[in-house]
């Protein structure tokens, strides 16, 4: 009878015992799976975008690249960008792997147009997460008043009504960055159209469209593709900017002219990945097609 009673007294305890650690570990593993939510939010401007949870990593392969497949933000320079993930951790931002500083979790966005990929870092006490943000930066024109002439006059190109003129300034044979400036003859003012080109891009053909805007190309200043870029219709009241052609990176628009109805331009195309070897093809686009495109 003894042994029967202490058998059913140690059942009890054993069981109580064994009660007990199961609810301990419910206890434990539902607070680790609250940390397992890894969700994270950027807002730039007033638009809020998720982030991107990097969970396979992306060994072998360069960030940059890797980043090219994944969809970009598209916003204006020096914008404020704020970042929210959930759980609260101590989060850390790198951009080519240099520290960007953080002022209650928020940065500003670049003012040079381009693409950007930020790697963030997040950690809480018993883990470690990484997002990746992909930013592109656009152009953002701005009329500076200036007081004295472009040192080359002659470069001036009158408007289809005579009203005003404008050039590109200081554009050299290679590696240069010129300055469209405009001039407006009944006011008698000049100002330089400056857009968020830093060391990288450059206006560097230009001509009338109408009274009122120009087509240009806009490429790189530095690097091995350094002869065009894509076009642009660019309007001079409003410096809204529309992409008319745009191109791979192994093709630019190296020359147009308008005359008519109709945009003759060349494309140089590069045949080889190291970009030693290329041909030019001249092609045509009616301008009912620029004015659609205007127009969407």
């Amino acid at each position: 009878m003894k042994k029967t009673l202490f058998m059913v007294l140690m059942t009890l305890i054993l069981s109580g015992c064994f009660g007990m650690g199961n609810s301990e570990t419910e206890e434990s593993i539902g607070e680790v799976e609250a940390i397992t939510i890894d969700e994270g939010t950027i807002t730039i401007g007033k638009t809020k975008h998720e982030l991107i949870l990097n969970e396979e990593g992306y060994e072998g392969i360069p960030l940059f690249e890797y980043a090219q497949q994944l969809p970009s933000i598209v916003t204006r320079p020096n914008e404020t960008a704020t970042i929210h993930i959930d759980n609260d951790p101590n989060i850390a931002v790198y951009l080519r792997d240099e520290y960007v500083p953080l002022k209650l979790n928020s940065f500003s966005t670049p003012y040079e147009m381009g693409l950007y990929v930020y790697n963030i870092e997040a950690e809480w006490p018993t883990k470690k997460a990484n997002f990746l943000v992909v930013i592109e930066v656009q152009h953002e024109f701005k009329r500076v008043q200036r007081e004295k002439e472009p040192d080359d006059s002659n470069a001036w190109i009158p408007s289809p009504n005579g009203e005003k003129q404008v050039m590109i300034e200081g554009l050299g044979e290679f590696e240069a960055q010129g300055t469209i400036v405009l001039k407006e003859l009944n006011s008698n003012t000049i100002d330089n159209i400056d857009f968020n080109h830093g060391l990288q891009w450059t206006a560097k053909e230009i001509a009338w469209y109408d009274n009122d805007s120009i087509l240009t190309t806009i490429g790189l200043v530095h690097g091995t593709v350094t002869r065009g870029g894509n076009l642009y219709h660019l309007n001079l009241t409003t410096l809204e900017l529309t992409p008319i052609l745009e191109f791979p990176v192994k093709e630019e628009v190296t020359y147009f002219s308008l005359e008519g109805n109709l945009l003759t331009y060349e494309v140089h195309i590069y045949e080889d990945d190291e970009m030693n070897k290329g041909y030019l093809e001249t092609r045509t686009l009616d301008l009912s097609t620029i004015e659609k495109q205007l127009s969407d």
